[in-house]
């Protein structure tokens, strides 16, 4: 049984890397865009902005801050759903790749390996009769 071990090319590896790094970006245009809005509309320090906008996006959500105004809820609300959707998006993205490379280090190296079996009892019969 020969089995061909696929791989991915080193421009699928290139098109991969390009997708990570977009995702990536869309998700700090994201974390900072949030950061700002809330730094102008909620009248936040720019820390507590950004800590606000990580804790939404990564569903963490300590309670500590809130935003007051009906325009900061209402960007919550778009936001939540916005960020949520893009972390996920993106920590999917990041765990397939490493195990995509993983699982190329382990095939290929199983690939090397040469396994010889002993004989069952009905090939040491047969090789004999025949």
């Amino acid at each position: 049984m020969d089995r061909k071990i696929e791989t991915l090319t080193e421009q699928e590896h290139q098109q991969y890397h390009r997708k990570i790094f977009f995702v990536l970006l869309a998700t700090m245009v994201i974390l900072f865009g949030g950061a700002t809005f809330y730094y102008y509309v909620e009248q936040w320090s720019f820390l507590d902005a950004l800590y606000f906008s990580t804790t939404t996006m990564t569903t963490v959500g300590y309670g500590d801050l809130a935003p007051h105004t009906n325009a900061g809820k209402m960007f919550t609300i778009i936001y939540v759903l916005l960020g949520v959707g893009t972390v996920l998006y993106t920590v999917s993205l990041l765990a397939s790749h490493f195990v995509e490379v993983r699982e190329e280090f382990w095939l290929e190296k199983i690939g090397k390996i040469k396994l010889e079996h002993p004989l069952t009892w009905w090939e040491k019969i047969r090789k004999r009769l025949f």
